[in-house]
């Protein structure tokens, strides 16, 4: 059979048709394999050898298929999404906008928001920090979040990791947790454009506390973010002050 094909950005139907004849196909090559050691026609260091390598293929094809079965439910489930659902996706795309100022900046030597580590485990940060940006980018929040994890565990205090942490738990559902998070990032470094703007979407859209969310949305746009994200974000702060306004009265 030929190596599986886990790498393709999105995985359709005939894929998935695909990586389900090479489980059937392998998982039989498997009882095969325990019938001929059983018979006697296989001796059994090549028995091994060939097991081995069947069930680490069967274990790569199985998590092809449940990929691929997961993107295929995120694009069904994206058709249905609610309009705030969609004011997120936006949200986290003006993140991103700001979070690559912000690793120009580390490129160029800068200190990244909340790094107080150095040496190895700086680089180590660094790298990690880029790589859950990719996987953020790409719609893959829990490999993101599972690094930003890995992140805090050397530096308890990165105002990154914090906040986009947080805004994977806001994109889940999580809104007291996504506010505990966005709040130990503001803690740890309020200059970080990023964590204000996300905490303002939590209060706004997640927790339905427009009052709240108009300071946070201001202090993001007093950091001067780029034009397209000052266009956003006044959008919503005016949406924020609209329904603030509309609130009755303690």
């Amino acid at each position: 059979m030929s190596g599986v094909a886990v790498d393709r950005a999105s995985v359709d139907l005939d894929v998935l048709a695909d990586l389900e004849e090479q489980r059937r196909f392998l998982l039989q090559s498997l009882r095969d394999l325990d019938h001929e050691l059983e018979a006697g026609d296989i001796d059994e260091n090549d028995y091994r050898t060939l097991r081995d390598d069947y069930t680490a293929r069967a274990a790569t094809v199985l998590r092809a298929i449940e990929q691929g079965r997961a993107q295929l439910e995120v694009a069904r489930e994206t058709k249905r999404r609610s309009p705030r659902f969609v004011a997120l996706v936006v949200a986290g795309v003006v993140g991103v906008a700001i979070l690559a100022g912000v690793l120009v900046a580390a490129a160029s030597g800068q200190r990244l928001p909340g790094q107080t580590v150095s040496g190895s485990v700086a680089t180590a940060t660094s790298d990690r920090l880029a790589q859950a940006q990719q996987k953020f980018v790409q719609g893959d929040a829990v490999g993101a979040l599972k690094l930003y994890d890995q992140v805090l565990k050397d530096d308890p205090r990165n105002a990154q990791a914090l906040t986009f942490r947080g805004w994977i738990l806001e994109l889940a559902g999580l809104h007291d947790q996504a506010l505990t998070s966005l709040d130990k990032a503001i803690a740890s470094d309020s200059t970080f454009a990023m964590a204000h703007f996300f905490k303002a979407m939590v209060l706004f859209q997640g927790k339905h506390e427009p009052a709240a969310a108009i300071p946070e949305f201001q202090a993001f746009l007093a950091t001067n973010p780029p034009p397209d994200a000052v266009t956003t974000a006044q959008t919503y702060l005016s949406q924020a002050q609209a329904a603030a306004a509309a609130q009755p009265k303690p």
